[in-house]
């Protein structure tokens, strides 16, 4: 396979009806969160749109003001001082981003670079907490930046951060609110992460705001197919590679499974000259596993949501339902793809499964 680097090879509007809605709300400076199920490319879509091109692509001459921090929380070296190294977090990622960009004022830089050196020094957590604060406020009021701090993979952060941490992220929010905003990149809505009612402020930010990471557009599958192609040096036809986009729901693991199944050229004739196909490729270990990790990824009551018709049951849970149908595994009142509902009718989905 050829070396890419991630979302490297992807075109410009790749995943556009997420990310018009992503970048609407970081011009309008409104916190959001992002929720996909397993597999879906969650990671892939954050390596794009932190490209260059694509941020200028969405926000035209709004790009030179507006900054888009990554925050990986596998950065952090400790969950003993939570509240210190987090904010030492945040620091260090603002530090990080400046040097992606060409356009940063030397001065910030080397005043960044100042602070962080002080703060790990310190071991403080109100010194962290207070030049954080006074940072953020320097980019956004004195050089009039947008700041949107992207938290990646952030549920269990969300799940055990204490919670005075939210508070102090609202407030340094509120005291910056035309300039600031926080996106969390999530496998579950936040109010089924953490219950209760101790980081109400903060979750009020961005409540309103979901986007779901369905599977790929139609044209974003055929895109991926196509690199697929020419990165294992296959060749389909236009028909064969419309049935493995329409079968596969454009879900990234199908995808690739259903690829790797028609490298063999016997698999791939099947596909193009029998009308009856599909059940093939239902029973196959590659696809029955994509679907597995799928199902792994949900929680209760999304599984006896989906399972329910299936039983014979009319009742279903209104919150999953919708979830499912946010995450794009429901479209309309049927699956995302006939190997998933496959998968689900066999058996092989139980509900205890871990």
């Amino acid at each position: 396979m050829k070396n890419k680097n991630a979302g490297s090879e992807h075109e410009i509007t790749y995943r556009r009806e997420i990310l018009t809605v992503f970048f609407d709300l970081v011009e309008s400076v409104d916190s959001f969160y992002l929720i996909g199920a397993a597999s879906t490319g969650k990671t892939r879509l954050l390596d794009f749109l932190m490209r260059q091109d694509v941020q200028e692509y969405y926000l035209k001459d709004q790009y030179q003001y507006t900054w888009l921090v990554r925050v990986d929380l596998n950065r952090m070296t400790s969950t003993e001082n939570w509240e210190f190294n987090f904010f030492e977090l945040l620091l260090s990622s603002i530090l990080l981003y400046t040097a992606t960009r060409t356009d940063v004022d030397n001065l910030i830089v080397e005043e960044l670079l100042l602070l962080e050196s002080d703060v790990i020094k310190s071991r403080d957590v109100l010194y962290a907490l207070r030049y954080f604060e006074l940072e953020v406020s320097k980019i956004c009021q004195k050089y009039d930046i947008k700041l949107c701090f992207i938290f990646d993979e952030f549920d269990d952060a969300y799940r055990n951060m204490p919670a005075k941490v939210f508070s102090q992220l609202r407030a340094v929010r509120d005291a910056n609110k035309k300039s600031l905003l926080y996106a969390l990149f999530l496998r579950n809505p936040p109010k089924k992460i953490r219950g209760g009612n101790d980081n109400e402020s903060f979750y009020e930010l961005l409540s309103r705001n979901a986007i779901g990471i369905g599977p790929y557009s139609m044209t974003d599958t055929l895109n991926i197919i196509q690199h697929l192609e020419e990165d294992w040096n296959m060749q389909l036809t236009p028909i064969a590679k419309e049935k493995l986009g329409q079968a596969s729901g454009g879900h990234p693991g199908l995808i690739k499974a259903l690829m790797s199944l028609v490298k063999d050229t016997a698999i791939a004739s099947r596909l193009e000259n029998s009308m009856d196909w599909i059940p093939w490729f239902c029973k196959q270990e590659t696809i029955l596993e994509e679907c597995r990790k799928v199902w792994l990824g949900l929680d209760q009551e999304e599984r006896l949501t989906l399972l329910a018709p299936f039983r014979g049951e009319k009742s279903i849970d209104a919150l999953a339902f919708n979830l499912l149908a946010l995450k794009g595994i429901l479209k309309g009142n049927g699956m995302f793809s006939p190997f998933f509902e496959y998968y689900l009718k066999s058996g092989l989905a139980k509900i205890e499964d871990i």
